[in-house]
């Protein structure tokens, strides 16, 4: 290694360390060392080294000393300390540890998993072991149990003193300087015992542990830093015993004791030195694990840094050691793949061209990053095939080329590109395209980068010039690498006939192409769009529209791909002659991004710049070296060489501001930023500068943005004649010349009608123009008659309510023709003589009334229009009455008779001596929490609450036999009689639903929001079955006693809940028969609800399915302080609207004395 690269490492080292000097270690890895040797200088320059190994990679860490069980005197290769390790790496304390471990009995690495560790391999590369040697006669350590032997091995303490004295320049008078000497007893001032020297005290209590278990003859003297000089000036007398001695003769290792059953009695196994991590703490930073992987020193290399700790201190050391022993792989290489279509059957594109521009690139970039990375640029034959370019990443994985790679150019064409591409994010591996590619799907679009530019911007031109020019009919033939740039969504116009060849054929059969022209032909195609890669598709459709008339001359226009390669037009066994291609090409459109128009064989008079000039020199040079066809570069060459440039250069910047980079290549998020980043270089090549666009809005995907020239060829030359760029299209037509026969701008070929001025002013096709005035006449039709039903059923509705109020309000004699004459009876005959309360309508009233001679007074309530009602009410109030007639059934309250004639107009019904059933819920609440004993009469009972229920189920199936809906089912409408039979009341909501079993609300009105239906709060549409969901609420209702259903919420906010399928909370400790019943009638669909006659059926069926369920609090009234300054009547009417409704702030019934208010009307 030269002295230059260690004074870089040096100089890198020193910088690294002071700035880590002048951190904090909140966030740093913590690195710690623990191995058994060169006493207690080995673990801390060793920790040093890792740690500063690190630091140099861009990664803060720091030197952290061992747990205390693993400093001297105790041992470093103790299971002891290797536990204390192995916990406090647990625990987080530590992040990094290199430790002894037992060769053959280390932890498993399921178990270091489990507890959140991995292990990454030996630090140093051989094992260690701890051994004796010595001269002759001894063979084994057990050989000093003979006191002869052990003779010959003792060294007087005197000699040791002198020794020792001699190394360090000084006197010792007394032998209180000399370590301590640890002797058993048997060998008390004997010289028969051995003199055993080791390293430090650590190692001397463990032999002295040998000695006493096995009884040896010998003393155990640690001389620390000294131990190899003097065992050396002692020679041939001398018996050392410590790690991994260098013997030469006459030392000869000593056989060790056997090893005992316990790992930790096993003293002399061997030992490697691991390194352990905490994974936890380094999962974000792979670069520090590939780093610590790298790690190795041998044992004479940890010797070497044990000696520079003790000579320079722990820091300086390290920093001595790297420079003396400089990484070597420091110099990583850095490699892209560039896959060019090389031996392929398909006429794409230049393949000499592009292997000379990426063998030019390697070259210039070769040393773009010197002493950091090399730069290669290794090229890949795809052969313009998918599986061959997806083989190359397959082989890659199973070579040492895929560490090293950073991205995929290519490839060219796009059938392999989009393969390549999609498998980006499994091999985590940015692809670059340097010709147009479509983007990619969202998962690879992050990780891609169309420097060639979009392929659909290109479509989208054409469309563009298309419409400009008044052509809504094209024919197009594609492939599919081009399908997504023919989107017909984009385009806007009509395909009349599409082709899309197959990919990857080695030949064409002509036929196709003849076929797809005789069928344009027939179709009257004018506009011809050719969007393929492949030159030959391009020659046989010529061929084929030649033979069939789809000439210039014709009429026909053909657009067609730029960057085709050298000399495509010339036929190679192709079924026309070089005359007639020319024929065909004369007058064709093509578009080209701007960067490409000075590379392009033909370009519009441009001129090149002496530095791309040089360029082309040099790059024909490599041409000619490479044995390859030399004529012009082309543009997707050029533009080859600027992604490699600027590829290499966004590497570059990110190195050198992230020097762990290098270990992280494939990271995802890494890439990603590389990607982000690239576009965000100013960067300006042989193709221009590099702008680039965001094609999608969370910006995933980045593609160059140019200006793109539509250009038509006269023969000669190309022609400039529009630009398309922010999608917007600049067009010079007179630059435009059309080579018909008559010099007229050719049409698309659609046929002429009686409405093509119309299909002129709305740029559309006749066909489209006739479907235009068609539904625009068949709509206003429809208005009209729309609009004319809608005034006769007002008008007879109008009609029918002054016919019915003139015959009813104004003591007209034709009563009779009402249908209420059976019913009238004289005003005499009905006695008044209390309030009940205040409906709607007016006031109710309680009485009694003679409704036959025969039969006395019945009692009786009466219910009377208030004065001064308006005709809508009058109306009301007689409908009620109207249709209470036609109902004679045992759960139905009764209508007994009517007055008409005299103001005011009243109706008479049976009399309910409890009332309303909520109240009578409400008044009873106390005896359901009782005993029964306080309940004699049953009147909450669970086969009372069921019987209610059942009264109200047989009503509602009654109703649904006589047609009828009652729109208002709640336990306010329900009344209870003396005998507490629960019948069905206030029929003002109530409509026949006639044949089509539904009635449609259609008025203003306030409606009971908490009781309906979806499908009535929804369209204003009522059935049977809407009558069955109020009838859960009602069930609801009577298990809770009159709680009030969606309590706490408003109209408007229980309106938003029941639309978008939510229901009540039901109480807890429902049965789970009701709690299913009552799920039932809530079903969104009302063809899936139980009909009336099922719900009575199921409920006779289970005489105590009803029990109280009071969890529930009820709904809170606020008193009005004032109200004695009221009015008496408005007073008691504001009481009897707190009676009827629960609560006049969230329940809303035509029971209400309160106004409607805005948020209370549904319909418009």
């Amino acid at each position: 290694m030269s002295w230059g690269s260690r004074a870089c490492t040096l100089l890198l080292a020193i910088t690294v360390t002071v700035s880590e000097t002048n951190t904090t270690h909140k966030e740093s890895i913590a690195v710690t060392a623990c191995v058994a040797g060169d006493g207690a200088d080995a673990s801390p320059a060793l920790a040093e080294l890792a740690a500063l190994t690190l630091r140099i990679g861009g990664i803060r860490a720091h030197a952290v000393p061992p747990p205390e069980l693993c400093v001297s005197p105790s041992r470093a290769d103790s299971v002891a300390c290797q536990k204390a390790i192995f916990t406090d790496l647990g625990q987080g304390k530590l992040h990094v540890a290199l430790l002894s471990v037992p060769a053959g009995s280390a932890l498993s690495s399921w178990l270091l998993r489990n507890n959140g560790l991995d292990d990454l391999g030996d630090v140093i590369i051989s094992p260690t072991r701890r051994v004796c040697v010595a001269p002759p006669p001894a063979r084994s350590i057990l050989d000093l149990e003979d006191a002869l032997i052990a003779r010959k091995y003792y060294i007087p303490r005197e000699k040791v003193v002198e020794l020792q004295a001699d190394m360090q320049n000084i006197t010792l008078k007394n032998e209180t300087k000399l370590p301590k000497m640890y002797e058993p007893e048997w060998c008390n001032s004997n010289t028969s015992c051995a003199t055993i020297f080791t390293s430090d005290v650590g190692e001397a209590r463990l032999l002295y542990e040998v000695v006493r278990e096995n009884y040896l003859r010998a003393i155990v003297l640690p001389l620390g830093t000294n131990l190899h000089q003097i065992t050396n000036s002692i020679n041939n007398r001398t018996l050392v015993c410590d790690w991994n001695q260098h013997f030469q003769e006459p030392f000869y290792p000593l056989g060790p004791p056997s090893c005992k059953m316990d790992a930790e009695k096993c003293h002399f196994e061997s030992r490697r030195v691991v390194k352990w991590i905490n994974t936890r703490a380094l999962a974000r930073s792979p670069s520090a694990v590939r780093a610590l992987r790298r790690l190795k020193v041998n044992f004479s290399g940890l010797q070497e840094l044990a000696t520079k700790k003790r000579d320079y201190g722990v820091e300086a050391g390290a920093l001595a050691f790297l420079s003396d022993h400089p990484v070597r792989d420091n110099v990583r290489q850095l490699r892209v793949v560039t896959f060019l279509p090389e031996d392929t059957k398909r006429e794409v594109y230049n393949s000499s061209a592009l292997m000379a521009a990426a063998v030019l690139a390697a070259r210039d970039l070769e040393g773009l990053m010197p002493g950091i990375a090399t730069f290669k640029v290794q090229t890949y034959d795809d052969r313009c095939n998918a599986v061959q370019a997806y083989k190359y990443l397959i082989d890659a994985l199973g070579t040492g080329d895929y560490d090293a790679l950073t991205a995929a150019v290519g490839p060219a064409c796009g059938v392999p590109f989009a393969d390549v591409v999609r498998q980006g994010p499994s091999h985590r591996l940015p692809a670059l395209a340097y010709t147009p590619q479509s983007p990619p799907s969202p998962p690879a679009a992050p990780l891609a980068l169309l420097a060639a530019g979009d392929a659909r911007s290109i479509g989208s031109a054409v469309a563009a010039f298309s419409t400009n020019l008044g052509w809504r009919r094209m024919v197009s033939l594609s492939e599919t690498a081009r399908h997504s740039a023919l989107a017909t969504a984009s385009f806007g116009v009509d395909f009349i006939v599409n082709l899309e060849l197959p990919d990857e054929r080695p030949e064409y059969d002509p036929s196709i192409f003849t076929l797809w022209a005789d069928r344009v032909a027939r179709a009257n195609g004018r506009i011809i769009y050719i969007s393929v890669e492949d030159a030959r598709a391009v020659r046989h459709a010529l061929c084929a529209g030649h033979k069939s008339g789809l000439t210039p001359s014709n009429g026909a226009v053909w657009i067609l791909p730029s960057g085709l390669p050298p000399n495509w037009e010339s036929p190679k066994g192709d079924t026309c002659t070089a005359e007639e291609i020319e024929e065909m090409l004369l007058g064709h459109i093509s578009v080209a991004q701007e960067w490409m128009l000075p590379w392009l064989d033909d370009n519009i008079n441009t001129t090149k710049s002496e530095e791309l000039q040089s360029w082309e020199y040099r790059w024909r040079e490599d041409c000619q070296m490479l044995n390859k066809p030399c004529d012009k570069p082309g543009p997707y060459a050029v533009l080859l060489y600027d992604v490699l440039k600027l590829w290499a250069s966004a590497l570059k910047k990110l190195i050198i501001a992230r020097p762990a980079a290098l270990d992280d290549l494939h990271d995802t998020d890494l890439l990603k930023s590389l990607v982000t980043n690239t576009t965000l270089i100013e960067y300006e090549g042989l193709t221009g500068k590099f702008e680039w666009i965001k094609l999608s809005k969370d910006g995933a995907i980045f593609a160059r943005s140019s200006p793109l020239i539509i250009y038509q060829w006269d023969g000669q030359r190309r022609r400039e004649i529009g630009r398309w760029f922010d999608d917007k299209l600049e067009l010079e037509g007179s630059a435009l010349k059309w080579y018909t026969a008559d010099g007229r701008r050719p049409d698309d070929g659609h046929d002429r009608c009686a409405l093509q001025p119309l299909a002129d002013l709305f740029n559309t096709q006749c066909r489209t123009a006739t479907i235009l005035l068609v539904s625009t006449l068949l709509g206003v039709t429809i208005v009209i008659l729309s609009g004319l039903m809608v005034y006769c059923k007002r008008r007879a509705e109008k009609k029918y309510r002054a016919k019915l109020e003139a015959l009813t309000l104004r003591r007209l004699p034709l009563v009779k023709s009402v249908g209420l004459d059976p019913w009238e009876i004289p005003r005499e005959r009905v006695v008044i003589n209390r309030k009940l309360g205040m409906g709607a309508f007016g006031t109710v009233y309680g009485g009694h009334a003679l409704l036959a001679e025969d039969r006395g007074w019945t009692a009786v309530a009466v219910k009377t229009l208030k004065a001064g009602a308006s005709n809508e009410e009058k109306l009301d109030f007689l409908s009620e009455a109207e249709v209470m007639k036609r109902f004679d059934h045992k759960n139905v309250v009764r209508l007994l008779a009517v007055i008409t004639k005299t103001e005011p107009v009243c109706t008479v019904m049976e009399f309910m001596l409890y009332g309303d059933l909520k109240n009578y819920l409400l008044a009873r609440r106390h005896l359901a929490n009782s005993d029964s004993g306080d309940d004699p009469e049953e009147q909450v009972s669970a086969r009372r609450l069921t019987s209610m229920a059942l009264d109200i189920a047989r009503a509602l199936s009654y109703l649904a036999q006589m047609k009828y809906v009652h729109r208002d089912v709640a336990a306010r409408n329900c009344l209870v009689s003396a005998r507490r039979v629960v019948k069905l009341a206030d029929f003002g909501m109530t409509r026949l639903v006639f044949e089509n079993d539904y009635y449609r609300f259609s008025r203003k009105g306030m409606l009971p929001v908490r009781w309906m239906a979806p499908e009535s709060l929804a369209l204003g549409i009522f059935l049977p079955a809407s009558d069955v969901w109020s009838f859960g609420v009602l069930l609801y209702e009577i298990v809770t006693f009159g709680s009030l259903p969606y309590q706490g919420l408003s109209n408007s906010e229980v309106l938003n809940k029941v639309k978008s399928g939510q229901i009540i909370t039901l109480p807890t400790g429902l049965k789970p028969q009701l709690e299913g019943l009552i799920k039932s009638c809530w079903q969104t669909e009302y063809k899936c609800r139980p009909t009336a006659s099922e719900v009575a059926a199921f409920i006779a069926d289970t005489p105590r399915l009803l029990s109280p369920c009071l969890d529930l609090p009820l709904d809170a009234m606020s008193l009005d302080v004032d109200s004695w300054r009221m009015s008496k009547e408005r007073a008691e009417a504001r009481w009897v609207s707190w009676a009827a409704p629960p609560s006049a702030t969230t329940d809303v019934t035509y029971l209400s004395a309160d106004a409607p208010r805005e948020n209370d009307r549904f319909l418009p």
